[in-house]
């Protein structure tokens, strides 16, 4: 593969190509997810929905 650099053309090396891969941490993935979907949720009347649906699960459990 080709790469212009303003005027000339180099190959890419076999390192240029080669990225390790980087894990993340669950709970930094965790960490990052749940403000946004809390302020979706928010936004767009979720937590009236979650409500509806966690009280009428709880009544199907109760009886």
């Amino acid at each position: 593969m080709s790469v212009y650099t303003g005027g000339s053309v180099r190959r890419r090396s076999q390192s240029d190509r080669v990225r390790p891969r980087e894990t993340r941490n669950p709970l930094v993935a965790l960490a990052i997810a749940l403000p946004v979907a809390a302020l979706l949720a928010f936004a767009f009347g979720g937590w009236s929905q979650f409500t509806v649906q966690a009280t009428s699960v709880l009544h199907l459990i109760q009886h």
